[in-house]
């Protein structure tokens, strides 16, 4: 079955409202022939005792950006789960600062996909990721809904 615009929205949909998610504030979440964005402001909850913006926060969201990206490209009956990554931290951001994610698949094959993530705020680059995702079948096609 072929990715549908439909398709793709309801694909996203758990991803957009899973609970920590949501409590980072992630918004802004666009998936595009392979191409995936989100964007946070960092937060209370975003943020570390040091007061930027916790690292453990840059790992998880380019995470979930690649997958938000991956998602355009992978067939219904497909799924992905992180096999690995790969973070580089270069700058944290302030509170209040909005930060972008965005990744773009660089190798799709039938069992894993390599995507690549920019993190950036104002302008400047904060983390660069590297995600490999394992491709299995969708947990609708394992008969879990």
């Amino acid at each position: 079955m072929p990715m549908t615009d439909h398709l793709l929205a309801m694909r996203l949909q758990p991803l957009i409202d899973q609970p920590l998610h949501r409590l980072l504030g992630m918004a802004e979440v666009e998936s595009r022939e392979g191409a995936g964005h989100l964007a946070i402001a960092v937060s209370a909850m975003s943020s570390s005792p040091a007061g930027g913006l916790h690292g453990g926060v840059i790992y998880l969201l380019s995470d979930v950006c690649a997958m938000v990206g991956l998602l355009s490209r992978l067939p219904a009956d497909q799924f992905a789960v992180t096999h690995d990554i790969h973070v580089s931290v270069m700058r944290s951001a302030a509170l209040g600062d909005r930060v972008t994610f965005d990744s773009r698949i660089t190798q799709l094959g039938r069992r894993l996909c390599f995507c690549e993530v920019v993190v950036q705020s104002g302008g400047k680059t904060l983390a660069t990721a590297r995600v490999t995702k394992s491709l299995v079948p969708a947990p609708e096609a394992m008969g879990r809904a």
